[in-house]
């Protein structure tokens, strides 16, 4: 039976539309820019991401779909003050139900069909957190493409050590990895899935290509380290960036520092992730 719910994912880099026929749609706002420094979300970002939060309650309503909002990382972590005047303009449009970092870890295990596999680990890094999930522990680190950005501009060097450098030294004290050593790792969100379409030269973004394929450490760096030599302006022209220019290096070393952090060998990226959990779990109720 068609799906009579459309998912709406208020992330830290962009907000994401699920619709009929499981078709995604994604507008980028950056609701997570300048948190790090700021602790707040900014007037701008917010405006941004109330108009995509009006546009995709219209989309739904074209395709007769009642829609389910959440908001991760961003609002989660955000000042009173902020969160509160941000939820108050996004649920004159939906209600909007805040996930706490171990409910957005489970979501996406469910989403990309591993929550009853015990022996598989699963990577969702998105703008604003990371979360290490399996069926047998939980855990979310504040750090993500966005907030990672925000640190490496802090730093204000041209050298990718020195951003490698600031971002893992961050990312320490945040993560807590579980002593547990699994072969077997699933990692989603924009960044990873970006990676591995790079990986395989894909000009055009391919599902099915990035589902079979597979990220290692050696490869990450390698990457990384080609975009990084070619400069910004030159990763802004090529159409996989065009909205990821900024954040793809930055996301690139937060994924490092937790494939190390968990012995991680190799990543099998997936394109569902807790949009689909979240669907999973909402119609369990309709």
């Amino acid at each position: 039976m068609p799906s009579k719910a459309a998912v709406i994912d208020i992330g830290s880099n962009s907000i994401r539309y699920l619709g009929r026929g499981g078709e995604k749609r994604l507008i980028t706002t950056r609701l997570a820019e300048s948190i790090v420094e700021t602790g707040r979300l900014s007037d701008a970002a917010i405006a941004r991401s109330i108009d995509a939060l009006s546009f995709f309650a219209s989309l739904a309503a074209e395709e007769g779909l009642k829609p389910y909002a959440y908001a991760t990382s961003a609002v989660r972590d955000a000042d009173d003050e902020s969160r509160s005047r941000f939820l108050t303009l996004a649920g004159a449009i939906m209600p909007v139900r805040v996930l706490s970092g171990d409910e957005e870890a489970r979501l996406a295990l469910i989403g990309a069909g591993i929550a009853d596999k015990e022996d598989w680990g699963l990577i969702d890094l998105g703008g604003g957190s990371c979360q290490l999930v399996s069926a047998s522990f939980a855990t979310s680190a504040p750090m993500g493409c966005v907030r990672a950005k925000d640190i490496c501009s802090a730093c204000g060097s041209n050298e990718l050590s020195s951003l490698k450098q600031a971002v893992f030294s961050s990312c320490e004290g945040l993560f807590v990895f579980p002593r547990i050593r699994m072969e077997d790792w699933i990692g989603v969100g924009g960044t990873i899935t970006t990676l591995a379409a790079l990986s395989l030269g894909l000009e055009t973004y391919d599902a099915h290509a990035v589902e079979n394929s597979a990220l290692t450490i050696e490869s990450i760096e390698r990457l990384m380290r080609s975009l990084f030599d070619i400069g910004d302006e030159k990763r802004r022209q090529i159409p996989l960036l065009a909205k990821r220019h900024d954040v793809i290096i930055p996301g690139a070393l937060v994924l490092l520092y937790a494939m190390r952090g968990m012995g991680i060998r190799t990543l099998h990226p997936s394109n569902a992730d807790g949009m689909e959990g979240y669907r999973k779990y909402i119609e369990a109720d309709i």
